[in-house]
């Protein structure tokens, strides 16, 4: 009796191959459309563009100044 109690808590969640963020995403893109057109598909998928580019940016900055940090340590470590 309690394992069907506790069977019937765990499948309370929804089997839905979408999820609400997908949903809202979808809505967000429509109402952007439908009151901007296309030039709010094209700054949308620009910062998309962009966003992955500063990304890469930012990361390769971090691993040089984690790299410089770690070449001045030995510096002055040896000298």
């Amino acid at each position: 009796m309690i394992r069907t109690a506790e069977k019937n808590r765990k499948q309370r969640f929804s089997n839905l191959p979408i999820g609400i963020g997908s949903i809202l995403k979808v809505a967000f893109a429509v109402v952007g459309f439908t009151l901007w057109g296309w030039s709010f598909v094209a700054i949308i998928a620009g910062l998309y563009v962009a966003w992955n580019i500063i990304k890469v940016a930012v990361s390769c900055l971090i691993s040089l100044a984690v790299i410089i940090g770690f070449i001045l340590l030995l510096i002055v470590l040896i000298f």
